[in-house]
Parts: structure tokens; C-alpha cells; sequence
């Protein structure tokens, strides 16, 4: 007959005790770091998507002024914030251009939009702007 100590039966119940605690652990660091890479995708996406509809707006607002028979110099108000909030500020304002020549380009307008929002870092800005002849689409009268 073989006898076995009290001790010695203990010990494999204590040594699967601590496997499981040491697997638990391990598997706590990878849920936690699949968590924050997760989340970090999640911000990058969102960031992605306010520059593609800031770019899309700031587009859209340059082309209107560009195509606006009836431009003449102003500064309107900023618009109201966008889902990402994004305010958009637009300026035509008169130039003064040459051409190669030295000759003034009569009538000239500069077209600025400004896209202006709030980061952790800071205020942030993306600006376009262009310049046009201010009679390009008024028809004669």
C-alpha cells in the first residue's frame, strides 16, 4: 500500500490554481490591449471622416462663390457648426493683380474659406482660396 503525504496531494490543486490565475492574466492584457487598438482605430476613423466632409464643404463653397454671377466683395457670417463641428468662414474681398506685363488686372476678387474647429491641441484651420475676375458670369445688359 502507498501512502501519500497531505502535502504532496495539495500541491497539483495549488499549482492549477496559479495556471489559471496566470491565464487569466494573460488574457486581461490582451482584452485590454485589443481595447485601446480598437479604440484608437475608432478615432482615426471619425478623424478621417470630418476631413473628408470638411474637404467636400470647403469644395462646394469655393464653387458657388466661383460661380456666383452677382459676386461682389463681402465677408458673411460663419456658419453655424457641422456634425464634426466645423464653422466655415467665407471672404471675397477685392485684389489688386498684374500681369506679366505690369498692367492691373481691373475687378479682380480674392475668395477665402477658412474650415475652423476644435482638437485636444488646440484650434485648427484648413483654408482654400482662389481668385477671380468679378464680371466672369454677368451677362450684358
Amino acid at each position: 500500500m502507498h501512502v501519500t503525504s497531505p502535502s504532496a496531494a495539495r500541491s497539483p490543486k495549488g499549482f492549477l490554481l496559479l495556471e489559471a490565475i496566470l491565464a487569466v492574466s494573460i488574457l486581461s492584457v490582451i482584452a485590454v490591449s485589443l481595447t485601446v487598438a480598437i479604440d484608437r482605430l475608432g478615432a482615426v476613423a471619425m478623424e478621417s471622416q470630418r476631413e473628408m466632409s470638411m474637404m467636400r464643404n470647403l469644395e462646394t463653397l469655393l464653387t458657388w462663390h466661383l460661380r456666383d454671377p452677382n459676386i461682389e466683395p463681402r465677408t458673411p457670417p460663419p456658419s453655424a457648426p457641422d456634425a464634426y463641428g466645423v464653422v466655415y468662414h467665407s471672404i471675397v474681398e477685392e485684389i489688386e493683380l498684374t500681369n506679366v506685363d505690369d498692367a492691373v488686372l481691373p475687378e479682380m476678387l480674392r475668395i477665402q474659406i477658412r474650415a475652423v474647429w476644435e482638437e485636444p491641441s488646440g484650434v485648427q484651420e484648413q483654408i482654400v482660396e482662389t481668385y477671380r475676375y468679378a464680371r466672369l458670369y454677368r451677362t450684358t445688359q
